[in-house]
């Protein structure tokens, strides 16, 4: 943008330029998580935990059932991006996609699917990443995020079993 000013005393003008640049921004937000960190908190019923299914809540501490298959809905996370380039969603798993006996009493674990949006990623090197690229609308759209059980092994007793994820989002 050009402006032109011109001094009424002197005659002299002056030209100036200026020029703005608008930052990238890059941002996501989660409707269940104030600080991008959730604790997940499963159980396989039996003696010590409830029989009846306890639906997984928008916050921390709510608990679900284990059984093979299941679709656990943890809320939505939108995304806010104004860079034409593409960018990740990583997100951190203290168990590598696993939910396990915080206890430790036992060495079963239960596998898991991540999902964001309609893409399902399964934890390599301890992580869940998804690709996405391109800006978005004025406001951020949400993208449901959810996990899928996988195979609950046999061998799996009662009790409770848990994983921590941390999200984050960083451009390419």
């Amino acid at each position: 943008m050009s402006a032109n000013a011109q001094n009424a005393a002197t005659g002299k003008s002056a030209t100036m330029r200026l020029i703005a640049s608008v930052p990238a921004v890059l941002q996501l937000s989660l409707d269940f998580s104030a600080n991008s960190n959730i604790q997940l908190i499963g159980y396989i019923p039996g003696n010590t935990a409830p029989a009846a299914k306890v639906a997984y809540g928008r916050s921390e501490g709510s608990r679900f059932e284990i059984k093979a298959g299941t679709m656990v809905n943890l809320g939505n996370a939108s995304i806010f991006s104004n860079i034409s380039s593409s960018y990740s969603v990583d997100v951190f798993s203290s168990n590598s996609g696993l939910l396990r006996d915080p206890s430790f009493a036992t060495t079963a674990s239960i596998p898991y699917q991540l999902l964001l949006g309609d893409t399902a990623a399964t934890a390599r090197g301890g992580s869940f990443t998804f690709a996405r690229s391109g800006k978005s609308a004025k406001s951020a759209s949400a993208l449901m995020v959810a996990l899928v059980i996988g195979d609950v092994p046999a061998s799996a007793p009662a009790g409770t079993y848990t994983d921590q994820l941390l999200f984050s989002i960083t451009a390419n």
